[in-house]
């Protein structure tokens, strides 16, 4: 059997990253424990990467790929002062 194309992939990756999402706001709504807020960077980094492979490989305006890598760089650095300040382990734990 033969693999899907490439473009075809990422759009399945960020379709299951665009559920990932709502579920985990709509955990946060209900009044989660608040290491959702947490997930939810990290999810947003790899948003952001695979953001950036989908407008390469469909052959985008290249400001596209930068703004795409832009947002999983701010969401990544979020996430790892997120972790810092939690302490040393990086736990997603309060």
């Amino acid at each position: 059997m033969p693999l899907p194309p490439l473009v075809a992939t990422i759009d399945l990756a960020l379709a299951v990253i665009a559920i990932e999402m709502l579920v985990i706001g709509l955990a946060a709504w209900r009044g989660a424990p608040s290491s959702r807020p947490a997930l939810l960077l990290t999810v947003l980094s790899g948003l952001g990467l695979l953001l950036a492979l989908r407008t390469v490989a469909a052959g985008a305006d290249p400001r596209l790929t930068l703004a795409a890598l832009t947002l999983g760089g701010v969401a990544h650095a979020a996430d790892i002062a997120t972790r810092l300040r939690r302490g040393a382990g990086g736990s997603l734990e309060p």
